[in-house]
């Protein structure tokens, strides 16, 4: 399948979704918007969730894209680093901001959902904290990983309210959140 084809079909899921939610709307309604048969679609998508799993894919291959190649700058603080590379991935999801919002209340509905996409989001703040240089491996990379995603996750929800231009609440949650959670890191003893 075409690669514009392709985006196509999941820009097309996306913003049905956005105006359906992602719950009401099923593969005919994309197939419709896609201007494709509804039998070619489903067979590249034989279900919703590997039209999710697509539009999951996708967004993570351009997150990791979009990072900036200095957000492992060591001279930055840890929390400036990671707020670039989390703002990075909300600026993606602003947008086809409708259609992403519509994902996440159906994940915040529907604890399936919510449970597949675990290793998803697991995996995305490893790629997160190895782009901007922090540790992603062993235990303490995986405390960092779940530590992370759990920071994102409530930040999200704030995104999810924000109708700012700027973004400027979900910007405040996320640099606060971050700050405070290095404040918390840095008073843990290292010694005995």
């Amino acid at each position: 399948m075409a690669s514009d084809e392709n985006d196509a079909i999941l820009d097309a899921a996306l913003a049905v979704a956005g105006e359906k939610g992602w719950r009401a709307m099923d593969l005919h309604d994309v197939a419709e918007r896609a201007d494709l048969p509804a039998a070619d679609l489903e067979r590249r998508y034989r279900t919703k969730r590997a039209l999710l799993d697509a539009i999951a894919d996708r967004f993570d291959r351009e997150a990791i894209a979009a990072i900036d190649p200095d957000a492992d700058d060591p001279d930055l603080p840890a929390p400036e680093r990671l707020f670039d590379a989390l703002m990075t991935r909300i600026e993606l999801l602003q947008e086809n901001r409708p259609g992403y919002v519509a994902l996440l209340k159906a994940a915040c509905s529907d604890p399936c959902m919510a449970l597949g996409g675990a290793p998803r989001l697991h995996s995305a703040m490893g790629d997160v904290l190895h782009r901007s240089g922090l540790g992603a491996r062993g235990p303490f990379g995986c405390i960092r990983r779940k530590v992370l995603g759990a920071l994102y996750l409530s930040v999200l929800k704030v995104w999810m309210e924000d109708e700012s231009d700027d973004l400027g609440p979900t910007m405040s949650t996320l640099d606060g959140r971050l700050r405070r959670l290095d404040e918390f890191v840095a008073s843990i003893p290292s010694g005995r």
